[in-house]
């Protein structure tokens, strides 16, 4: 059955992608996804063959586009993934070539276009006989023209490394509740269980695993012990140091990685977690339930208080802000084709009405964490300058004295893959006055 082929159900998601525009995590969580009966084998190699075509998807087009005598007609979108999931195997996976080269012929005729059967074995050969390899350029190619600008004028010097970082495989990073237990008592008892982990070079509390797996087979991961969470993210708990009695507003919070790490680090504080989706909240209400920390989860717009706003003012306020995603893309490779340079206006806009808003919302003497996972300089450190601009009464608290990331002039910038992090940005915001 197709259904079972792992290479048709690769195919069937990057055309969702693709044609569709939904995202790797929408796809996976679908009732198409779920419903598939391939081997958990086979549905592994589907994600591979996914994800990975989506990293490279730009660099295989354009080696695919030198290679065809004219353009493939937009009907035949589905012939297009098929050659370059057959180059994805044989560039990257490195997948022997006369299989490559027969598995991808056979989905051709799965997709009942015999008529392409032809085409795709003499470009696949011809790729084959030139000993094409995947370069530094194209590693550059991996990315849709408007990203690599922004890259090259935000970043210039650092911009190559940072282009072929964003290619790599993430991590698989966990956040251990370390007063809870010992960061080498839990690599202890996963290593017991034949998972390797290693300590984290710049996080006290957090652990890699060089090869990942279900967090299932994780001890320690349903009592709350363990968080999957990325270094980078893992950050912003000891930034907004909260103390006992504190209210605390998690803006934007689902599905709660952040307020998970508020809650176990700190005591006593009252935290709400708002989030514009209720569906992500029920997810983030499991998360609380996991570790077992209490939270007030509210439904609303962070730009848009008054609609859920008590009166009560904040002494901490967590600002995780919509963003490009542009520091994840290694993580969501298909940020790069679903993301769109016309994105970017609205979306400034949307973090500059929530920073506007929260900061109406706290307390005198209180501190405000605007963080996102982006490495644009615009939605960072000038969205920043542009905001202390129209907020005299704002002083910026200088985050230094610390081994990773970059000072900037406003805030600190974590690029993709410094430390094997993602990119990440953070500025720390006082409200001046007794609370």
């Amino acid at each position: 059955m197709k259904s079972d082929n792992p290479r048709w159900i690769a195919l069937q998601i990057v055309l969702r992608v693709v044609d569709n525009g939904r995202s790797l995590d929408d796809i996976f969580s679908s009732s198409w996804y779920q419903s598939l009966t391939a081997s958990a084998r086979d549905l592994a190699l589907s994600r591979e063959l996914a994800f990975g075509l989506c990293r490279w998807y730009f660099a295989l087009s354009a080696l695919l586009a030198e290679r065809l005598q004219k353009p493939l007609r937009e009907r035949d979108r589905d012939i297009e993934i098929i050659l370059l999931l057959g180059l994805y195997q044989l560039l990257v996976m490195k997948t022997g070539a006369h299989a490559a080269v027969n598995e991808t012929v056979n989905l051709a005729k799965a997709q009942q276009k015999s008529w392409a059967r032809g085409l795709i074995n003499a470009v696949l050969r011809t790729v084959i006989r030139e000993g094409v390899a995947l370069d530094d350029e194209m590693q550059a190619q991996a990315y849709p023209d408007w990203i690599l600008g922004r890259i090259g004028r935000d970043w210039r010097e650092q911009a190559e490394q940072l282009l072929i970082r964003g290619n790599d495989r993430p991590p698989m990073t966990l956040r251990v509740d370390t007063r809870q237990s010992g960061i080498d008592e839990i690599i202890a008892r996963l290593a017991a269980d034949g998972i390797e982990a290693v300590r984290h070079k710049r996080l006290h509390c957090a652990i890699e695993l060089p090869s990942p797996c279900e967090v299932t087979r994780l001890a320690g991961f349903a009592q709350g012990l363990l968080s999957v969470q990325d270094a980078a993210a893992q950050i912003a708990a000891g930034l907004l140091l909260c103390k006992p009695g504190a209210r605390v507003l998690d803006a934007c919070a689902a599905p709660g990685g952040k307020t998970m790490h508020l809650l176990q680090q700190y005591d006593d504080i009252l935290l709400e977690a708002l989030d514009s989706s209720e569906s992500r909240l029920e997810r983030l209400q499991q998360n609380l339930a996991r570790i077992g920390k209490p939270a007030q989860l509210l439904v609303g717009d962070a730009s848009k208080p008054d609609s859920w706003f008590s009166g009560v003012y904040y002494d901490a306020i967590l600002a995780d802000v919509p963003c490009s995603a542009s520091g994840v893309m290694r993580r969501h490779p298909d940020i790069k084709l679903l993301r769109r340079e016309s994105d970017i206006m609205p979306l400034l806009a949307l973090q500059r009405r929530i920073l506007d808003a929260l900061w109406r919302l706290l307390k005198p003497g209180g501190e405000m964490l605007y963080c996102t996972c982006s490495i644009f300089k615009e939605e960072n450190e000038v969205q920043i300058a542009k905001f202390m601009q129209r907020h005299p009464d704002c002083m910026e608290v200088k985050i230094t004295d610390l081994d990773w990331g970059q000072q900037r002039p406003h805030g600190r910038q974590i690029l993709t893959g410094s430390d094997n992090m993602d990119g990440f940005y953070y500025a720390l915001l006082s409200k001046p006055g007794k609370p």
